[in-house]
């Protein structure tokens, strides 16, 4: 069943390996606050993993009610 939250993190340099992050939704519709929190989650632990200041993440697009991601280096949050 699609109940995960997805967004892909990249660097604006585009010398780091995107990563697709992942979250399971706690309700079928996300809240502005829950999407909000797991944005900036992924951006700190994308800035964390790539020793990166947090305004050089570039957030991708979000997207609720999916799949767990396959696709490339995806990563749980």
């Amino acid at each position: 069943m699609p109940d995960y939250m997805t967004q892909k993190m990249s660097d604006q340099g585009g010398k780091c390996i995107p990563i697709t992050y992942f979250r399971k939704q706690t309700q079928p519709h996300v809240s502005h606050d829950e999407s909000g929190a797991f944005t900036q989650d992924a951006k700190q632990n994308y800035s964390t993993f790539n020793n990166l200041n947090v305004d050089q993440v570039v957030e991708g697009t979000f997207k609720s009610s999916q799949g767990v991601p396959t696709g490339g280096k995806v990563y749980e949050i």
